[in-house]
């Protein structure tokens, strides 16, 4: 990416904020972008549809037969990074392992000749099941229910396949038209995806604490950072949430930052769905709470078993499970390519600054010259003297070049000074830009934070965080918002448990736990024996020893 200044329209990088040349602030100028008009495999990018924190994902249209694909491309800055290209790439790897209709097709993948990485997916005609969801707005469960069985059946597949979703949520389900039927549901986004081995174990190597997915429909065991404990019932548990905010119109746990979001997950009860939306027949009710159990083995234990429940509840109720008929706009924005959603993806365009009329120094104006001018003819006299006016005429020819010459040279000296003092206003103002850039790439680190949420068992533990230049005192359970990648060490102590230190490195948001030991009960101490008993117990061992016959053999 790049921006262009409008005003003098030279082209810097987009971490530039600033045109150096005029000062024009660009962070108001949309960045160029060098991928549309581009021809990718078969295809011609031709419109940005969304951007995400790994990649942008694009339209792109093949010239001759007119089919139309997106393209989804990792950010150029982490090209390099092996980790996360693998990460990219795991997305389409999984994909393809599933091979089931209701989960997204990717079509192909590569790497362009400057490196950058891509696949190519179907392009979808329809809207995210986010925008079915309305605040304080309950769905039926005549419109949820069809979409949900088609969303265990597609999680159950990828399951079967040994592939955790770990991110589910309405964004990532899609609703298309599909055989004159409208919610036909694509699940899409596995990016962050896991393979779990025959067991049901993740085989990945996700940090130990690392918090991964979306805060609001995160498992326990994600909100927890245990990452080895992650499986198809931490799918089940995102769905709950999903099913949750579709039947009330709110989420189990909405928080107002990440951490009592997490916080909520782990260790509190939503309040229950008909106490919101007392409409909720009992029997989903009960689907819904069943998926919310913190612990994995309370929940159903498959997405096959979750998937049967909510057929059952729609069975008992007389609601069918098939698809609606689409309406005759529905099935033309089908056929058109027209998406029914305005804004993909959630992005904001940001109207490019009107460029303003370049203002250039003014130059000085020069002193007024003085220019010699002949004087006025004399008056008629006698031929007596023509010698005399020719040479009074030529003093002053000559006086007025004089004077010209000391003028210019003047203007010159004149000029000279002040294109010295115009060229250091310039290096005045080109040093004060580059230190308000320095200044607002300090802020930009500066305001770089990590979230970190702090807790632990029994909670109510009086915590110390210390970091380089830093520190804050709190009780469990808490966020706390550091510096990206500093190193922060937690002390922890609770009156009666065992005091317990960690460091961690913030280089990503995380959950800090930790599990206090009771202190152990002092042991009773044994009752001392009395000098007077000492020597009457000796005393008699004595008498006894004398009282004793010797019997020799």
């Amino acid at each position: 990416m790049s921006r262009t200044c409008p005003e003098c329209q030279t082209q810097y990088e987009d971490e530039i904020l600033h045109c150096p040349e005029d000062g024009l602030d660009l962070s108001v100028v949309e960045p160029d972008d060098e991928l549309l008009g581009r021809n990718v495999g078969s295809y011609r990018v031709s419109r940005l549809l969304g951007k995400g924190g790994m990649g942008a994902v694009y339209m792109a249209e093949h010239p001759v037969i007119g089919s139309r694909v997106a393209i989804k491309f990792l950010h150029q800055q982490y090209a390099t990074d092996k980790k996360i290209v693998d990460r990219f790439f795991n997305e389409a790897r999984a994909v393809n392992v599933i091979g089931h209709d209701n989960i997204l097709k990717i079509l192909d993948l590569n790497v362009t000749d400057d490196n950058r990485h891509y696949f190519i997916m179907e392009f979808l005609h329809g809207k995210p099941l986010q925008d079915l969801v309305l605040p304080d707005g309950p769905m039926l469960l005549e419109v949820a229910g069809p979409i949900l069985v088609q969303i265990c059946e597609a999680l159950q597949a990828a399951h079967d396949s040994k592939i955790i979703h770990r991110d589910l949520k309405p964004d990532n389900v899609y609703l298309t038209v599909h055989k004159g039927k409208k919610n036909f549901v694509k699940v899409v986004d596995f990016g962050i995806a896991r393979v779990t081995d025959d067991a049901g174990v993740s085989t990945g190597k996700t940090q130990t604490g690392m918090v991964m997915g979306t805060p609001a429909y995160m498992s326990p065991e994600q909100a927890g950072g245990m990452t080895a404990r992650i499986d198809a019932r931490s799918d089940i548990y995102s769905l709950g949430c999903m099913m949750y905010q579709m039947a009330t119109g709110r989420l189990p746990f909405p928080g107002t930052s990440f951490g009592e979001v997490l916080i909520g997950h782990l260790q509190l009860t939503p309040p229950a769905p008909r106490t919101l939306a007392p409409e909720i027949p009992e029997a989903y009710e009960a689907v819904i709470v069943k998926c919310l159990q913190k612990k994995q083995e309370d929940r159903y234990q498959s997405m096959r078993e979750a998937h049967d429940a909510i057929a059952q509840v729609m069975d008992q109720l007389g609601i069918s499970r098939d698809l609606p008929i689409a309406s005759a706009d529905e099935l033309a924005a089908a056929a058109t390519g027209t998406r029914t959603r305005t804004n993909p993806e959630g992005i904001s365009k940001t109207p490019v600054r009107t460029a303003l009329p370049r203002k250039s120094p003014a130059t000085p104006a020069r002193p007024g010259m003085t220019v010699a001018t002949p004087p006025p003819p004399p008056p008629a006299k006698s031929k007596a003297g023509p010698y005399v006016v020719v040479s009074a005429v030529a003093l002053v020819l000559v006086g007025g070049i004089v004077a010209l010459v000391l003028q210019q040279g003047r203007e010159n000296r004149e000029a000279a000074v002040r294109a010295a003092q115009l060229a250091a206003q310039r290096i005045a103002e080109q040093a004060r830009e580059a230190a308000l850039r320095a200044e607002e790439e300090q802020r930009r680190l500066e305001s770089e934070k990590v979230q970190l949420s702090v807790v632990s068992e029994p909670v109510g533990a009086i915590v110390e965080a210390t970091w380089k230049d830093g520190v804050k005192a709190a009780v469990t359970p808490f966020d706390l918002a550091v510096p990206k990648n500093a190193s922060v060490h937690f002390a922890f102590s609770k009156k009666d448990f065992v005091a317990w230190a960690t460091d961690v490195v913030a280089d990503a948001p995380k959950v800090v736990r930790a599990s206090l030991l009771a202190e152990p009960k002092p042991v009773p101490p044994v009752p001392a024996i009395r000098a007077a008993d000492r020597s009457n117990k000796k005393a008699r061992a004595s008498s006894e020893k004398d009282d004793t016959i010797p019997v020799e053999f």
